[in-house]
């Protein structure tokens, strides 16, 4: 699975669920940002929620708008498409200006 559906639970936390009941989505991407949950939408406008649109597709997902991960040791500026990394080139990593699938959410 490339793409790993989470409900959060007040009080306790994201706990895994069927794709029509996330509120978030489990990535592991091939870069130095590893696993990252994000709050997802499937249906209606992501303005103003802070979510990104999933196409709700866990082995080939599409993420909109583009994902941007910074740390003090590096950043991480990609796009996913049908469970694809494109790592844009403002990435200070070895993955910049390339193109890779992403990796199994174990």
């Amino acid at each position: 699975m490339k793409a790993k559906p989470v409900k959060f639970i007040y009080g306790v936390g994201y706990s895994d669920c069927e794709k029509e009941d996330a509120t978030h989505l489990t990535l592991n991407m091939p870069s130095p940002t590893g696993k990252l949950t994000l709050p997802v939408i499937t249906s209606g406008s992501r303005k103003d929620t802070g979510c990104w649109t999933w196409n709700g597709d866990t082995e080939k997902p599409t993420l909109r708008p583009s994902i941007l991960t910074e740390s003090h040791l590096f950043r991480c500026h990609s796009f996913v498409n049908d469970g694809v990394v494109q790592f844009l080139g403002d990435c200070s990593h070895d993955k910049a200006n390339t193109t890779v699938e992403l990796l199994d959410v174990i």
